[in-house]
């Protein structure tokens, strides 16, 4: 693994209504992801359980993010990192549910050095993604995305995973907008819009440790999240931003 030097990666995790999760999902990132507490940035998003508290009393920075949306609590992370004047080399965005493999964050961080990359996705397609810890209408949404990018932008995607690290310059250059469930596809769009070198890597999918997934939980939820990722495609087809 590259080594990290402090405050080199920040990694920005969403968390909402994760109490039953997050302790163990955030204990696991710390002792076998190389990183220590002082990388990590938890968004409380709305959260109507003890969330906050439990990531406070790890004493892990913890943010309060009254508006509810993916999109929103990274947006807020990042606000809140460039008012406090962080200056991170690597952004690395993760889940609060225990479902990315912490191996694997190892690898993204290498993966990102050595190729020189502005994007490093980690697939769940290309890695493996353990029995049921995707939905089906998960897995037809996520190849049908991938699907319109190949035929309107050209280029070969295979996942819209969460897991993911890119370089904070660049992201800076992307000028993220998205508050909900778009923000994955902006990500990947806008740097093919501003020819950035993506990449992906394979990674470990699991089976979330506790409670039910806030976009697969429900049928409607799930369509509802599969329509703002249409809208968002289709709105930085046209208007290319």
């Amino acid at each position: 693994m590259k080594n990290v030097e402090e405050n080199n990666i920040l990694c920005i995790i969403p968390a909402r209504d994760e109490e039953e999760s997050i302790e163990k999902a955030l204990s696991g990132l710390i002792q076998n992801s190389g990183l220590s507490t002082k990388n990590f940035i938890v968004v409380n998003n709305a959260s109507k359980d003890e969330t906050f508290s439990i990531v406070n009393r790890m004493g892990i920075k913890v943010l309060d993010c009254p508006q509810i949306g993916y999109g929103n609590a990274c947006l807020l992370a990042l606000d809140w990192i460039q008012k406090n004047n962080y200056q991170p080399e690597y952004i690395l965005f993760c889940d609060a549910d225990g479902s990315d493999d912490p191996k694997d964050i190892q690898r993204l961080i290498y993966t990102i050095g050595e190729t020189n990359s502005d994007l490093v996705i980690g697939s769940r397609t290309l890695g493996n993604a353990e029995e049921g810890s995707l939905s089906p209408i998960q897995i037809f949404g996520n190849a049908l995305t991938c699907f319109l990018i190949r035929i309107f932008f050209g280029r070969h995607y295979t996942d819209m995973g969460p897991l993911r690290i890119i370089r904070y310059q660049s992201l800076s250059l992307l000028g993220m907008k998205d508050t909900t469930w778009g923000w994955n596809i902006e990500m990947h769009i806008k740097a093919l819009q501003k020819n950035m070198k993506v990449i992906e890597i394979p990674v470990q999918y699991r089976k979330r440790i506790a409670g039910v997934s806030k976009i697969s939980g429900t049928l409607s939820m799930s369509l509802r999240v599969g329509c703002k990722i249409l809208y968002t495609f289709f709105k930085l087809l046209i208007f290319g931003k």
